[in-house]
C-alpha cells in the first residue's frame, strides 16, 4: 500500500492563504483563476523491493514456473502452487492424499503440473490426476516440459514423451548412464552424462548427438540454442568443437545466472535482481517479473514487499526468520535504505503481524508501565510488535509498538533502536525499518561490509485474522 500526499512550498503555502483570505466575496472564476495558479505536486511512496523468505510445510525438492504461475515440491509430496494473477496459493495433492510419496522432481506445463516419482509420472491439472507408470527395469532421472508435453530421461540414456498415459520413445539407450539435467528449447533436448558429455536430441530428426564438457561440470542448460555447462565456479558457453567461452556466474537456469551481485539475464546480461543471501540450487521468473530461488532449505522470492504471501496454508508460522543478505551494494543513493522500483538492493524481509485490542492504541500510556518504559536506543526491534498507526497528512506520521511487557512507545520516522536500527518510513499498514549490519573484518578479503537489511512490521488488515 502506498500513501499519496500533497507537498508544496511554504511559500506557495502563503499565497494560498493570501488568496484564500482575500477571495471573500470574489466571483467563483477568480477563485478558480487564483487556484489555477497554484503548483501541486502529487508525491508517491516508491515500492520496496527485496528478498522476501517463503515459509514452507517443508523443506524444497524442486520448482519450476511457467507464464503466473510457480510449482514448488516439497518434502512428503505436497505441491505447493502460487498465482500472480490471484494472489493465492494452493496444495494441489493426490486423490486427497497429503502428497505423492518418493516425489523428487517436477515440471510445469500450461495445463499444470507433473510430479516424477521413481514409479512413475503423475500430472495435476486443477481436480483432475493422470499417472503414467514406468516398468520394472525402468528407472526415471529427470522431467522437463517440450512443446505441450512431457519428457522423462531415464538412466540408460533413453527419453520418453507421456502422452495420454503412455510413453513414447524419442531415444532409444545410449549405452551410458545419463546424470540427469534434463533442458528443452526450440524442439531440442539436452541432459548431462556421467561419463562427462552432454547429449542433445533433435526431437523432430530423431537425431542424437554428443558435447564433450569442460572438466568438473556439474550441470547444463540450453540458452539460445547453446549449450551452457556449469561447475559451480564459473559458467561456460559451448562454441564450437572443443571450444568454450567462459564467463561469470555459478548458475544459469530459466535463462537467468546467479551472480554474487544478483542474478542477470543469461543474455544481454542485464541485472534482474539484487544479491542472494546463498547461492541457489535453482531460479525461475514468473510473467510479472518476480524472480524465486530455491536453495537447500529454503525458497525466496525476489519482489515488492507484500506482493506475495510468505505465510503458507498449513504452515503455522508466526514470525519468519531473518536472513543476512551477501555482501552486495544497492540501494538508492540516499542512505536510508529504500529501494525504489528502478534500483536493486540486497536483503531479506521479515515481517511481523500483529493486532491491537486496544480501542485507541494512542491514548496515554497506563501508569504501571511507565516504571518499565526504557530509552528507545536501548530496546531492538525483535523485542517490539506494531499495535497502531496514524497517518498525518503533514508528514508526521506515527507509529505505536508494544514491548513484551506491554509497554507502549510511539515510533517516528528518523527513530533509531538499538544495533544500528531506525525507522525509514512509516505507511498506512506498516513501519518498514532499516539495520545496518557489518560483516568481515580488515584481515579478510573485502574486508568490512556494511549491509542495510529492511525488516517490516505490518498491521493485519481490516477483517483479517
Amino acid at each position: 500500500m502506498h500513501i499519496k500526499r500533497i507537498t508544496f512550498s511554504s511559500a506557495v503555502l502563503a499565497v494560498f492563504l493570501f488568496l484564500a483570505a482575500a477571495g471573500c466575496g470574489k466571483s467563483e472564476d477568480a477563485e478558480q483563476e487564483a487556484f489555477a495558479d497554484i503548483d501541486l505536486e502529487i508525491a508517491e511512496s516508491p515500492p520496496v523491493l527485496g528478498w522476501l523468505d517463503v515459509t514452507l510445510p517443508g523443506d524444497p525438492v524442486a520448482m519450476d514456473a511457467m507464464g503466473d504461475n510457480i510449482w514448488i515440491l516439497v518434502d512428503g509430496g505436497i505441491v505447493m502452487n502460487w498465482n500472480t494473477v490471484t494472489g493465492q496459493w494452493a496444495a494441489l495433492d493426490c486423490e486427497g492424499s497429503q502428497g505423492i510419496p518418493g516425489a523428487f522432481d517436477i515440471a510445469a506445463t500450461a495445463q499444470g503440473t507433473a510430479v516424477l516419482t521413481p514409479e512413475a509420472v503423475t500430472v495435476l491439472a486443477g481436480d483432475q490426476m493422470a499417472t503414467t507408470e514406468f516398468e520394472e527395469s525402468q528407472i526415471p532421472v529427470d522431467i522437463c516440459r517440450t512443446d505441450g508435453s512431457i519428457a522423462v530421461l531415464l538412466q540408460d540414456g533413453s527419453v520418453y514423451n507421456v502422452s495420454d498415459q503412455e510413453l513414447l520413445s524419442l531415444a532409444e539407450p545410449a549405452g551410458k548412464d545419463a546424470a540427469g539435467f534434463l533442458c528443452h528449447e526450440s524442439g531440442v533436448l539436452a541432459w548431462l552424462n556421467t561419463d562427462g558429455t552432454a547429449s542433445m536430441l533433435d526431437i523432430s530428426e530423431s537425431l542424437v548427438t554428443e558435447i564433450l564438457l569442460p572438466e568438473g561440470t556439474l550441470a547444463i542448460d540450453l540458452s539460445d540454442g547453446v549449450v551452457i555447462a556449469m561447475n559451480g565456479v564459473s559458467l561456460q558457453k559451448y562454441t564450437g568443437p572443443d571450444s568454450w567461452e567462459t564467463s561469470e556466474g555459478t548458475l544459469a537456469r530459466n535463462g537467468l545466472v546467479y551472480r554474487v551481485e544478483g542474478i542477470c539475464e543469461v543474455t544481454g546480461g542485464n541485472s534482474v535482481t539484487a544479491g542472494l543471501p546463498e547461492s541457489p540450487e535453482d531460479i525461475c521468473m514468473l510473467s510479472d517479473g518476480t524472480v524465486w530461488s530455491m536453495s537447500l532449505n529454503s525458497v525466496a522470492v525476489w519482489g515488492e514487499i507484500g506482493s506475495v504471501e510468505t505465510r503458507l496454508p498449513d504452515a503455522d508460522v508466526q514470525r519468519l526468520t531473518c536472513r543476512m543478505a551477501g555482501q552486495t551494494s544497492g540501494g538508492n543513493g540516499t542512505g536510508d535504505g529504500i529501494v525504489t522500483a528502478d534500483a536493486s538492493f540486497g536483503g531479506v524481509f521479515r515481517i511481523y503481524e500483529s493486532v491491537s485490542s486496544r480501542p485507541d492504541p494512542f491514548t496515554e500510556f497506563p501508569a504501571a508501565s511507565r516504571d518499565l518504559r526504557r530509552a528507545l536506543e536501548d530496546i531492538t526491534i525483535e523485542e517490539l510488535h506494531l499495535v497502531g498507526i496514524t497517518i498525518d497528512p503533514s508528514g508526521g506520521d506515527q507509529a505505536m509498538v508494544e514491548d513484551a511487557n506491554g509497554v507502549a512507545y510511539i515510533l517516528n520516522e528518523g527513530t533509531t533502536l538499538r544495533n544500528n536500527t531506525r525507522i525509514a518510513e512509516i505507511t498506512g499498514n506498516e513501519v518498514i525499518v532499516v539495520q545496518e549490519v557489518t560483516v568481515g573484518s580488515e584481515d579478510e578479503p573485502g574486508g568490512i561490509t556494511s549491509i542495510p537489511t529492511i525488516f517490516s512490521m505490518r498491521l493485519h488488515e481490516e477483517g483479517g485474522l
